[in-house]
C-alpha cells in the first residue's frame, strides 16, 4: 500500500468515526510512525509502506477512531514549544496553560528574583515545573501531585529537558507536607530543596470543571483523561478554594500565587481571595479568546 492509499483509508475511517480534522489526525499518526514531517507525504505519495508498518499504522488509526486523544496514542504533546511525555495518568497540556508561564516569567523579572523558590501544585506531567526551571536558570522548583504514576512522567520530562537537579518531586495532596513558613522550616527529606522562609511563587493548574458538566465535555476528554485532574465538586471551585485558603501559609510576604481557573470563575475566585484577608491584591488574566483563565494574587 502506498502512502497516499494508506492516508486515504485512514482519513475515511476517522471521518466515519466523527473525528475532528480526520486528515490531519491521519497525517500526524503516520508522521510519528515514520519519523517524517507531514510535508514529506505530499512529496512522496507513491512511497510503499511495508506490511508490518501498515499494520502498525492501522492499529494507531483504530485507537484514534475510538476518540482516544492523539497525545495519548503518541505519548507526547508540545507545550511552550517543548515536547513532553504524557500518559493516561496525566492531563493533556493545553495551550491556555502557557499563560501561567508568561505571567510567572514576567513576575520573576518584575520582582528581580535571582534564585526564586517556586512550588507547582498538582504538577501532572510536570509542564509548569519543567518549563519554569528551563526558562529561569536560577530557579529551584518543588512539584507535588497525588498520583505517583504522574510523578514518574514528570520526572522523565524534567530529565529530558535537563532540569531534574532543580526540580524536586513530592507525592502529596496540595501543600500538606509543608509547615507554615511563619512557624518553621520546610521538610528537606528526599532532597527537597526549599526555602525556610517560604516560596517566592506558587503556581497551579487544579481541577476546575463542575461534576455536572462532565457530559458536556468532548468524548476525548471525559472518557480518557484522569477525572481527578478535571473535576472539582458541584461548581468546579472546590480545589481552587482550598488552594486560595492554604497557599498563603507557604508564600513569603508579598509573594505571588498564580492559578488557572474556569472561563466563568473569575468573580468567585477574586471574592475568595478577599474573604481570606491574606492577599493584598488579586486580578484575573484573560486568555486569547477573552475568557477568564488565570487568577494571580499577591500575599500580604
Amino acid at each position: 500500500m502506498t502512502i497516499a492509499q494508506a492516508l486515504f483509508a485512514a482519513t475515511k475511517q476517522l471521518s466515519h468515526a466523527n473525528i475532528e480534522n480526520p486528515q490531519l489526525e491521519a497525517e500526524i499518526l503516520l508522521a510519528h510512525l515514520l519519523g517524517k514531517e507531514r510535508i514529506w507525504f505530499h512529496l512522496h505519495p507513491e512511497f510503499l509502506l511495508e506490511d508490518p508498518v501498515n499494520k502498525q499504522y492501522m492499529a494507531l488509526v483504530a485507537r484514534s477512531a475510538t476518540h482516544e486523544p492523539c497525545a495519548y496514542i503518541l505519548e507526547q504533546r508540545e507545550f511552550w514549544s517543548l515536547p513532553f511525555r504524557v500518559t493516561r495518568d496525566t492531563l493533556i497540556p493545553r495551550p491556555e496553560t502557557e499563560l501561567i508561564v508568561e505571567i510567572a516569567l514576567a513576575l520573576v523579572k518584575q520582582e528581580r528574583w535571582h534564585r526564586p523558590f517556586i512550588l507547582d501544585l498538582g504538577t501532572g506531567c510536570g509542564i509548569l515545573a519543567t518549563t519554569l526551571a528551563y526558562e529561569i536558570s536560577g530557579a529551584v522548583l518543588v512539584a507535588t501531585d497525588r498520583s505517583f504514576p504522574a510523578l514518574i512522567v514528570a520526572h522523565q520530562n524534567a530529565k529530558r529537558h535537563g532540569v531534574k537537579s532543580r526540580v524536586s518531586l513530592v507525592q502529596a495532596d496540595w501543600i500538606k507536607p509543608f509547615r507554615s513558613c511563619e512557624t518553621g522550616i520546610f521538610p528537606r527529606e528526599k532532597g527537597m530543596a526549599v526555602a525556610n522562609r517560604g516560596f517566592h511563587l506558587v503556581v497551579s493548574n487544579p481541577p476546575y470543571v463542575a461534576n455536572k458538566d462532565k457530559r458536556l465535555l468532548a468524548k476525548e476528554i471525559f472518557k480518557y483523561e484522569p477525572e481527578g485532574s478535571l473535576f472539582s465538586g458541584k461548581d468546579g471551585l472546590e480545589d481552587i478554594e482550598k488552594l486560595i485558603k492554604a497557599v498563603p501559609q507557604v508564600l513569603r510576604k508579598e509573594a505571588w500565587f498564580i492559578c488557572e481557573i474556569g472561563w466563568n470563575q473569575g468573580k468567585q475566585a477574586i471574592q475568595m481571595t478577599k474573604d481570606t484577608g491574606m492577599y493584598k491584591c488579586a486580578e484575573i488574566r484573560k486568555d486569547l479568546s477573552g475568557k477568564d483563565r488565570v487568577l494571580m494574587a499577591k500575599r500580604n
